[in-house]
């Protein structure tokens, strides 16, 4: 019997015992944190991604070196981070340049390259990183965390959000994030699409408020303009039966 087949038999065991309760939970947590730890960087990158944007079948890992992209080139609208949203990637992104003034975020080119993006997700790590990682769990873990940092912080709702509005549907992202050799995110870009706006449940009662008070204004309108016409044609019917 080998070590997993001697710790499946453990737990096994363990958990058809008579042990407490609050014990076996314990235990059973404690598994699932090793076995979690035991897996490879990117599996649980894939995780995290998972838990912010939901699932995505185009998912890219890249070993190689780009913390060298300076924020300025990064920054820029027509920086062609895409490129590494696919399985190969051509490196001389890696030491792209612009050779124009930034074009605006609403050029066709720059929205049609975020669209391209959507749906997709990118991480790249320097060769020594991934080695240095193999063999050092906290440092995996550390990095995770750096990960996740960084995704929260693209996910906080805007500072500003139009009152009464609220997004629908279902909002697709995608990403890209670059590593330096110590394990920190120098880089990351996060874009989003495909959901629309509309009022919130509030403004959607208050609209229907409305459109209620509305129509009852109406019908007492309606009904005393009909009792104004009746008493018109009252009068006028006494008057005649006076002249007779």
């Amino acid at each position: 019997m080998n070590v997993q087949e001697i710790r499946q038999s453990t737990f096994v065991n363990f958990f058809d015992g008579s042990a407490s309760k609050n014990i076996r939970a314990s235990f059973k947590s404690m598994l699932v944190d090793e076995l979690k730890s035991s897996g490879t960087f990117a599996d649980s990158w894939q995780d995290i991604l998972e838990k912010y944007f939901g699932q995505s079948s185009q998912i890219y890992f890249h070993v190689t070196d780009a913390a060298n992209i300076s924020q300025e080139v990064w920054t820029r609208n027509d920086f062609p981070y895409e490129k590494f949203l696919a399985d190969s990637f051509d490196e001389s992104v890696l030491s792209w340049q612009p050779t124009r003034a930034n074009p605006s975020q609403l050029n066709p080119q720059v929205q049609s390259k975020l669209t391209a993006t959507l749906g997709k997700h990118a991480i790249v790590i320097p060769p020594e990183l991934k080695e240095k990682m193999e063999v050092d769990p906290a440092l995996r873990k550390k990095v995770l965390a750096n990960v996740d940092r960084i995704y929260k912080f693209h996910m906080q709702p805007p500072a500003f959000r139009m009152p009464g509005v609220k997004e629908y549907g279902t909002k697709i992202f995608g990403s890209v994030t670059i590593l330096n050799a110590e394990g920190d995110v120098k880089n990351c870009v996060v874009t989003s699409g495909g959901t629309i706006t509309g009022p919130d449940e509030e403004t959607l009662r208050q609209i229907e408020a409305e459109r209620k008070r509305k129509l009852q204004r109406k019908e007492f309108n309606t009904e005393l303009l009909e009792e104004i016409q009746i008493r018109r044609w009252l009068k006028r019917d006494y008057n005649l039966m006076s002249m007779t």
